[in-house]
């Protein structure tokens, strides 16, 4: 898999609607690609060792004092440690504020009942490392574009992605990681589709920035 990609050690396509779980080594690269654009990725990560050390949204945005997490910010743990330092961005606009969706987001605001979710996918990724049924992290949101107004008014816009666009991370600890192409198809975020993603875990920066989703 991905053996026509120079330093790629793995390659995991996750499928529109569902999760993946992934594993990085310490100063490897993480990518995270938005194969046809415009596709959230719910994107969490943990020390290997410690799965109780983990990629935390609020301290992040106490760490780098921004909503916004772009290239060259160094993204830490709920214990303040760095675990991720982003490389490359080609988009910029990220969300650290909402929760993982979940069947109660989409009844309670949709009416809509046994709606797919990323904190079902989640725990279907993280099953094969034996999470079980401990809480869900909020996740770090890729390309989903989430503004605040002077008033402190939060809405949820239509995603800026294109097709192939990327975030790369280098990852400062071994980490076990998890992400969801978000099954969100009622808020602008998914309205046009929800689509794959890939997560390309590899040793050669230049070559995951230049490696190819298939469509």
């Amino acid at each position: 898999m991905g053996n026509t990609i120079e330093g790629l050690m793995s390659r995991t396509r996750v499928p529109a609607g569902f999760g993946r779980s992934f594993r990085a080594a310490r100063g490897q690269y993480i990518a995270v690609a938005d194969v046809e654009g415009g596709q959230t990725c719910d994107f969490w990560a943990f020390d290997a060792r410690d799965f109780d050390h983990y990629l935390s949204p609020p301290y992040v945005i106490m760490h780098i004092w921004s909503l916004q997490p772009g290239q060259g910010h160094e993204l830490v743990t709920n214990r303040r440690d760095p675990i991720l330092t982003i490389v490359h961005d080609d988009v910029q606009r990220h969300d650290l504020l909402c929760p993982a969706c979940d069947q109660n987001r989409y009844l309670l605001h949709f009416g809509v009942s046994g709606h797919r979710n990323c904190h079902d996918n989640f725990l279907e990724a993280m099953a094969e490392h034996g999470w079980g049924s401990k809480t869900v992290p909020n996740p770090f949101n890729i390309f989903m574009n989430t503004t605040v107004d002077p008033s402190g008014k939060v809405a949820i816009e239509k995603g800026l992605s294109r097709p192939g666009d990327r975030v790369i991370l280098r990852a400062e600890l071994d980490i076990v990681g998890a992400a969801s192409a978000c099954p969100m198809d009622l808020t602008p975020a998914g309205l046009k589709g929800i689509t794959d993603v890939e997560i390309l875990v590899g040793s050669d920066l230049a070559a995951l920035k230049a490696a190819k989703s298939e469509r």
